[in-house]
């Protein structure tokens, strides 16, 4: 008899025990925000540069191709920026699953601070809006750059996988920060603009 309740254990009680905990953790405190921040070597305005143009965004955020601009298409003045819709394609690190980003400004002042609104097409079992903000300030040449993103998560299976979703997150803009100082780094000490 022992061994029909050790069973019951085993298959009914940890599975749902783990499942339980992993919804309980949706509603934890800072579910969904992610924090990260480096030191660059470089005036803000070479930074912010990296930054606010989506065609060397390419270079240095993981996983993203493809980006394109939806509207407007001609920018003249810098008040234009907010509002600015580009898409961009996202792929897994397996490169088996391509997300299409719609993304929108919604901060630009310049060598300061950069905002952005991102939402998937497609799938809205995975749907989600984050938005972003990177704030730069700079000391004696080094720009501070404080990365700030808060997803809600809009889908079943993506609201169920929130906490690894988030853990992966912040591994993963920490690799692109550091792509980002490279870069940047580089750039001005061989010259290219």
């Amino acid at each position: 008899m022992k061994w029909i309740i050790r069973i019951g254990i085993v298959t009914v009680g940890i599975p749902s025990l783990a499942i339980g905990l992993l919804v309980l953790a949706r509603f934890r405190p800072g579910a969904g925000h992610v924090s990260s921040a480096i030191d660059i070597n470089r005036p803000a305005a070479d930074v912010f540069r990296w930054i606010s143009r989506p065609e060397l965004m390419e270079q240095w955020v993981g996983g993203i191709s493809e980006i394109t601009r939806v509207a407007p298409t001609d920018l003249t003045r810098l008040d234009e920026r907010i509002g600015y819709r580009f898409r961009a394609v996202e792929t897994d690190k397996d490169q088996t699953t391509r997300t299409i980003l719609d993304m929108t400004v919604t901060e630009f002042v310049p060598n300061q601070r950069f905002g952005l609104q991102i939402e998937p097409l497609g799938d809205p079992a995975t749907s989600f809006t984050e938005k972003a903000q990177y704030r730069l300030s700079e000391v004696g040449g080094t720009t501070h750059v404080e990365f700030e993103t808060q997803t809600t998560f809009h889908g079943r299976l993506s609201r169920s996988l929130e906490p690894f979703i988030t853990l992966a997150s912040r591994t993963k803009f920490q690799h692109d920060l550091g792509r980002l100082k490279a870069l940047v780094e580089a750039e001005t000490a061989t010259g290219i603009h």
